[in-house]
């Protein structure tokens, strides 16, 4: 069941009648410049040609294509690492040490339960040096809470 010529859309049938122009002016000069062009080889190939020529166009343009994560990304961890690292090293060599690693352990433990971040801030709050077992332990009870 063939659609009537009158159904084809006008950009359609330009780009057909276009087309076909183009392939029969090339088959044209193709049989003056005697490359003998076989017609069944050559017609497939202004086919191909032309649906790639207008897939090209079709695309040159269209907007580009955006797509918007559902997930949001997390953030990375690296710099987080490095600032810890650097926190836990002065703390350890510091001569006084700071609230810094009391401050990050206190926030970390905030981050999973509330309730423990007040009870860490109560018991770390005379400031002193920790040593790397007491840091453990702290870190351990902070883990355990998100079991």
């Amino acid at each position: 069941m063939r659609a009537p010529w009158k159904d084809v859309p006008q950009g359609w049938r330009s780009r057909i009648l276009l087309g076909t122009l183009a392939a029969v002016v090339g088959y044209g000069a193709a049989v003056l410049l005697r490359f003998d062009p076989q017609p069944g080889p050559y017609a497939v190939m202004s086919a191909v040609v032309l649906a790639l020529g207008w897939l090209v166009l079709d695309t040159v343009d269209a907007p580009a294509a955006e797509w918007v994560p559902r997930i949001q990304p997390t953030g990375d961890r690296v710099d987080e690492v490095t600032s810890d690292l650097r926190v836990l090293s002065s703390h350890q060599q510091a001569s006084e040490p700071s609230e810094a690693l009391r401050d990050r352990l206190v926030a970390l433990a905030r981050a999973r339960d509330p309730v423990l971040a007040d009870d860490l801030h109560r018991e770390l709050d005379p400031l002193r040096r920790l040593s790397p077992g007491e840091i453990d332990r702290i870190l351990t009870r902070i883990e355990e809470v998100r079991d």
